[in-house]
């Protein structure tokens, strides 16, 4: 996300949604263009102000600075200066790579360090490197020494909290001080795991919990706290593979709801999820193994909307918030039929050794079921062993039975609903959901029934003997209150449940049962306050709706919903309530994109074209581990342009050639074009599963020339390898060989010259805004075309994308367009493009300069782009800008290009700011790169 704005409603969203942390990576690449060159002060840059905004939103950071990681990124993370094969060998003790890294560590850890949370900052673990197997304990492994070096590294910039590191699944067991402590071990050893059985589009596969977990943590890091520091919150999906929105069973909450509850029951008391929130691979920020999109199918999903699994994702963190006892347990037993009269049912059942509070997690026996099941749990109670009945789980449901359980002045002695949460205000508010139609029975270590009162549909039967009140009921529709002597509980419905917040009243991560105020009914809830009578709330809100509020506090006559003061009436039970309006009768009104400006964009495939300031070609050398098919070396990198869109121009002699050999690489989906003297010869138009292609051309004879022939090669690229593919970064990119047929001697290729072309600037740097990584080398992006202010001039004529070539090709289209959208509302929005079946093109999509988009109708999957508040202009004027690479004789058109909305939401966050920070336009200096 490249402003740094939408960072504070993203924690936002996480804060209120039950988080108590975010774990961020920060990118060598990103901070680094060129060798001793970094910045951590430009616009999305700023780590400072990202970790400013974590501690004003109430969220602690674990920092993960790498040198590597992975993450789908652009080279995983290092720097792409060193895809030139400077780096040396990656990831490991090498002396090239330590001396390559060192500086970026020693620069971002000083950063770190400063906000550390013994010095007042958010930070509260430092992770080292990213899923490196320690596959051999021995002191003098090179992964073992390389691990030395970066933590003693990190320490000597100044970072004294404990490391961490993340084990890339059960493979094998590193780092940790409790097995084979050889050296490089971390402080809190963490084991990712997906085990999700992904399928996207087919929810009935997989959905099979692991039930090992606790075995895991017990053998290999039982003095330490079991750390799950990436657990699967969604999936990416592939070039060439399903859209996100079509994974409905990474969607589901049911997902969160038995995997996350499962790991309560194996003793986790630290989860991060990988992705929470997935974004945008803007820019050429990803590696090639995804697409623009990097939605993930997340709990938060890329446009930033709330999806139903951050919803149930919610009621298990406001839960695990307030019960404290869940950070000291013990495993008392686990298994089938395991305190239950069912062997369809798993239970675990964990305990609290100080407290004897108790947690029966329970799930069915095989978590992928569709079927009902219900059974009574035995549970082990201050009271003795109490049978309680009618406990049903409907198909991926589970549920967490609390024994003892203390809230306030009250003890749950048990329960057969799950606990939403609790607060202390001027009396003990307890929250419970169900589904509707499900039965749930608790019991209260006290003997009040005979002044209870009910306000709801669920009909509640209460009864009360040896100082012990049961409730039994059935959950209706929506909510149902109980009042209590010094008690009230709420009875939840599931999609009730998920509109309930708990804003803290504090900005510590570590919010207190007495710091919270209760909020029933909007879409979100950022924060709540009082003042003089008046409850403030602030939040989003896209259906009218009755909001409830309940402080504890007497006299509140007013609520101020986002700034718009309402009456409040006061319910029998002490909350207050008003009605809010949404966003459904407001109207949205998107410009469509016409009045285009056209021009040609490839102006290199002609001889008449001027080259003398291009990069000549002429290493016979290089340092990376990949040898070159011909000579002169053509690697991309090797002559200072490392992302983007690559165009050579080689030149040869003779018309007596038949045909020339190419190879070329940019990734998996990538694709290539040569032009002979202005005239299509081939290329190859790109495969999901290739990252590298090669073609042998026909040069026809009606093209050749006897001398000055022109061969232009333009290579798509698709982000630089992460270490799994190969050599990594350093895999080459761009012309791998070139080689005439037939040859004119055994050792020569028959070009007498080859030139290249990238980003304008290469490692420069020349928009350090956007950053390094933002544009590539076709002529419209080096000269500007994309930049807001850029007016064309007579060279450019007035035809669409929508008519697009009739030849091959590359074309920049420009348009501008207006918005102006309620200063009140937050509209996600985002790009749609359609092109007719079977064309074969390339597309990217610019919005005010920010490349957010790239489209391969013959590939895919992704049609819709989102684009966020800052690099669009809610109320303001916009540029969008696409280049349409035709790459077949038919040529290529577009059927449509659209602005869309996601939806629409009523708020005070200011979403409609002042962007022209973000936004540097074009100059004349672009002209230099004509």
């Amino acid at each position: 996300m490249p402003v740094p704005e939408m960072w504070l409603d993203i924690f936002q969203k996480f804060r209120a949604n039950g988080f108590n942390a975010i774990s961020v990576y920060f990118f060598w690449s990103y901070h680094s263009p060129a060798k001793g060159v970094y910045d951590f002060e430009t616009s999305g840059k700023n780590i400072q102000r990202l970790l400013d905004y974590a501690k004003e939103a109430g969220l602690w950071v674990i920092a993960r600075a790498g040198p590597y990681c992975n993450a789908e990124t652009n080279g995983g993370g290092l720097a792409l200066w060193g895809s030139d094969g400077s780096l040396g060998s990656l990831r490991t003790s090498d002396e090239t790579y330590h001396q390559a890294w060192l500086p970026w560590i020693t620069n971002v850890g000083e950063i770190l360090a400063k906000n550390e949370i013994t010095k007042g900052g958010p930070i509260i673990l430092n992770q080292v490197e990213n899923e490196l197997q320690e596959t051999t304990h021995t002191a003098k492994n090179t992964l073992v020494l390389y691990m030395e070096q970066l933590e003693a590294a990190f320490r000597a910039a100044g970072i004294t909290v404990p490391f961490a590191h993340n084990e890339k699944g059960e493979r094998s067991i590193s780092w940790s001080t409790d097995y084979q402590d050889v050296g490089g071990a971390v402080n809190v050893y963490g084991l990712d795991s997906y085990p999700g059985g992904l399928s996207c589009t087919n929810p009935n596969t997989g959905f099979t919990v692991v039930r090992n977990y606790f075995q895991w943590f017990s053998n290999y890091s039982y003095t330490q706290p079991s750390f799950f520091p990436e657990f699967e919150a969604g999936y990416f999906t592939p070039w060439g593979g399903s859209f996100y929105d079509d994974c409905s069973a990474e969607h589901d909450p049911a997902f969160a709801d038995v995997y996350y509850k499962n790991n309560i029951g194996q003793r986790a008391t630290m989860q991060s999820l990988y992705m929470a929130w997935g974004g945008t691979n803007w820019g050429h920020s990803a590696a090639p193994v995804v697409y623009s999109s990097y939605d993930y199918s997340a709990p938060l999903r890329e446009t930033r909307q709330i999806q139903d699994k951050l919803y149930q994702t919610k009621l298990i963190g406001l839960f695990t918030r307030v019960s404290t006892d869940l950070l000291k347990t013990y495993m008392v037993g686990n298994g089938t039929g395991y305190a239950t009269s069912s062997t369809a049912a798993w239970t675990w059942e964990i305990r609290n050794p100080d407290t004897n509070a108790g947690f029966y997690v329970v799930q069915q026996a095989s978590t992928s079921s569709r079927a009902s099941v219900t059974f009574s749990a035995n549970l082990n109670t201050s009271q003795g062993l109490i049978t309680v009945p009618n406990i049903n789980l409907n198909g991926r449901q589970s549920k967490i039975l609390v024994t003892d359980y203390v809230l306030g002045d009250h003890t749950l002695l048990y329960s057969s609903a799950d606990v939403l949460t609790y607060g202390t205000f001027d009396v003990d508010v307890l929250v419970f959901y169900l589904e509707e139609g499900q039965a749930g029975q608790f019991a209260l270590k006290t003997a009040s029934a005979s002044t209870h009162t009910v306000y709801g549909t669920t009909e509640a039967t209460v009864s009360s003997s040896s100082n012990v009140t049961t409730v039994a009921y059935t959950q209706g529709a929506g909510k149902t209150v109980l009042k209590f002597d010094g008690l009230l509980i709420y009875l939840l419905d599931q999609p009730s449940a998920w509109n309930f917040w708990a804003p803290p009243t504090t900005t510590n991560p570590n919010v207190k049962p007495n710091e919270q105020t209760f909020v029933l009914g909007p879409y979100l809830v950022r924060s709540a306050s009082i003042s003089h009578g008046v409850v403030h709330i602030s939040g989003n809100n896209n259906n009218s709706t009755i909001i409830e509020v309940y402080t504890g506090v007497s006299g509140i006559q007013t609520i101020d919903w986002n700034g718009i003061r309402l009456n409040a009436v006061k319910t029998p039970y002490g909350s207050v309530t008003a009605q809010i309006l949404g966003s459904e009768d407001r109207a949205i009104s998107l410009p469509s994109l016409t009045n285009w400006r056209s021009a040609d964009s490839l102006p290199e495939k002609l001889l008449s074209y001027d080259d003398s300031k291009w990069t000549v070609c002429n290493k016979s050398t290089t340092l990376s581990p990949v040898a070159p098919l011909t000579k002169p070396v053509l690697f991309s990198s090797d002559y200072g342009y490392y992302v983007g869109t690559k165009v050579y121009r080689g030149y040869f002699d003779s018309t007596a050639l038949t045909s020339v050999n190419l190879t070329c690489s940019g990734g998996l989906a990538f694709g290539w074009s040569a032009w002979l003297n202005g005239v299509l010869v081939g290329g190859h138009v790109g495969t999901a599963s290739l990252p590298t292609t090669n073609a042998v051309l026909s040069l026809p004879l009606s093209s050749l020339q006897a001398t000055d022939n022109l061969l232009t090669v333009v290579v798509d690229y698709h982000g630089h390898d992460e270490t799994s593919t190969a050599k990594g970064v350093e895999n080459p990119r761009g012309i791998l060989g070139a080689s005439l047929i037939p040859p004119t001697n055994s050792s020569s290729t028959g070009f007498k010259l080859w030139k290249i072309q990238g980003n304008a600037g290469g490692s420069a740097n020349i928009d350090p805004v956007r950053g390094p990584m933002n544009e590539g080398g076709l002529y419209g992006e080096r000269v500007g075309w994309h930049l807001p202010s850029f007016t064309p001039d007579s060279t450019f004529d007035h035809s669409s994308p929508l008519t697009g070539l009739n030849s091959p090709g590359i074309r920049f289209y420009i348009t501008t367009f207006h918005l102006n959208l309620d200063s009140d509302l937050d509209v996600p929005l985002g790009i749609e493009l359609s092109a007719p079946a079977g064309t074969v093109a390339r597309v990217m999509i610019w919005v005010n300069g920010y490349q957010y988009g790239k489209f391969v109708p013959h590939i895919g999957p992704q049609t819709r782009f989102p684009v966020p508040p800052g690099v669009i202009n809610n109320r303001g004027l916009n540029t969008v800008a696409l280049s349409l690479w035709a790459m077949s004789d038919e040529g290529a058109k577009l059927d449509s290009v659209k602005l869309i909305s996601y939806g629409a939401y009523q708020t005070d966050f200011k979403f409609n700011g002042d962007w022209s920070y973000l936004q540097p336009g074009w100059d004349e200096s672009r002209l230099d790169y004509t």
